[in-house]
């Protein structure tokens, strides 16, 4: 059995493995960019197609939300999906502090939230590492989206 100490620890590592991913990923982007032995090529990254990426992303939510629409409409309409839709909502919401929990932290997500809290607070070091690699995060995106904002003129002629 995994003890909510021992659950809080992961749920912190990975919190600061992605504060980590997400950062290389930003640095990456902008070092691909600007890299001088890539710009003497011309193979650099050129910020103009993360436009595109990012275009692409919001073409492809855009027809997605057409598709959960068209979804939920017909759900309106389908007596079985009603019913099915309205017992979930009831059962969870009957069922909230069971799943979500209560405001002293024993139960549901609040548990392990207060967990991790706790966890937190009894290891500073953990805590100072975590705030390391997100204001390490943070500063790289930053700088990413600086270098994305420095493209847009090029980009939107």
């Amino acid at each position: 059995m995994v003890t909510l100490e021992e659950f809080s620890r992961i749920i912190i590592a990975n919190l600061e493995l992605n504060f980590q991913v997400l950062k290389n990923l930003f640095t990456l982007l902008v070092v691909a960019a600007t890299n001088s032995s890539l710009v003497s090529e011309g193979t650099n990254l050129n910020f103009s197609n993360v436009w595109g990426l990012i275009y692409g992303g919001l073409v492809s939510n855009y027809w997605n939300s057409f598709a959960i629409h068209e979804v939920l409409n017909a759900t309106q309409y389908n007596v079985s999906a009603m019913r099915d839709f309205s017992a979930a909502i009831n059962y969870l919401g009957s069922n909230a502090t069971t799943v979500f929990g209560d405001l002293e932290g024993t139960k549901g997500i609040a548990y392990i939230q207060k967990g991790v809290y706790d966890y937190l607070t009894n290891n500073t070091q953990e805590t100072e590492k975590l705030a390391s690699s997100f204001s390490s995060m943070l500063k790289a995106q930053v700088e990413f989206l600086i270098k994305l904002m420095e493209s847009v003129n090029t980009t939107f002629d």
